[in-house]
């Protein structure tokens, strides 16, 4: 039943919800899995959905209501990597992020982040998110950066379906790319209450609680030490100033 799903996100929706001091009903749609470059449309028109969430850039701000506040609080852009076991070796090895860029990536269908990727210097192959950890086992590319809050627990189930892939233990990327909840632009004040309700449950510490305690992001705060691992830096340069400022205020690593 839908009070079973408890992913963070689901939960997080649903805090704000309560937070938000306005009478919020939320309703699933089950489908087939939208790629998100399907969604936007379907956001758009507001008539199947009206809320979704997904990795921002200047064109989906642009044309859907974007709630300002970074939901995993800037975690999306520490991006670890899921390999090979067999490339261990190799990764460790790298020194520099020109030593990084010799590996290709790989990114799900009009992921924001394939563009940034590609801006700074790496080769992507896309496929399917549903397909992807199973390509990487196929030898179709190098590492599958995931992030902070995600990898761990994806791992848990991937590794079922993918085998010999791990999680590289040493070095990972940063780039400010914030995950937003979307809304349809006919849908203006309750863009604006959950948005008031995330402030709300970021300023009491419910929010932070959600995010270190779901089983969903849970398993990387507890197993994957950042100060443990080398960060590399690559600009975004398709941040927006609004999505800068949204990650200064809220966010919990720069």
């Amino acid at each position: 039943t839908w009070d079973q799903y408890s992913e963070y996100h689901v939960d997080l929706l649903r805090l704000a919800a309560r937070l938000s001091s306005e009478d919020i009903t939320i309703t699933p749609i089950c489908m087939d899995y939208p790629t998100e470059e399907r969604r936007i449309p379907m956001l758009q028109a507001g008539k199947e959905i009206n809320t979704v969430f997904f990795g921002t850039n200047a064109k989906r701000e642009e044309v859907l209501l974007p709630a300002y506040f970074p939901i995993y609080l800037g975690t999306t852009g520490v991006r670890l990597f899921m390999t090979r076991e067999n490339m261990l070796d190799d990764l460790s090895d790298v020194q520099s992020l020109e030593d990084l860029q010799k590996f290709s990536m790989g990114q799900g269908l009009g992921w924001p982040d394939n563009a940034i990727l590609e801006d700074n210097g790496f080769s992507v192959a896309v496929g399917r998110y549903a397909t992807l950890h199973r390509m990487l086992a196929a030898n179709r590319f190098d590492l599958y950066p995931r992030a902070y809050w995600q990898i761990h627990a994806e791992w848990n189930w991937m590794k079922e379906q993918a085998k010999g892939i791990v999680i590289a233990p040493e070095i990972a990327l940063y780039y400010p790319q914030p995950i937003y909840f979307f809304f349809s632009p006919n849908e203006p004040r309750l863009r604006d209450a959950i948005e008031a309700g995330l402030q709300r449950a970021y300023s009491n510490g419910m929010l932070f609680d959600l995010l270190k305690t779901n089983w969903e992001t849970a398993p990387s705060f507890q197993n994957i030490k950042l100060r443990d691992i080398r960060v590399f830096r690559i600009r975004n340069d398709k941040i927006t100033p609004q999505s800068a400022e949204a990650l200064r205020q809220y966010g919990i690593y720069d």
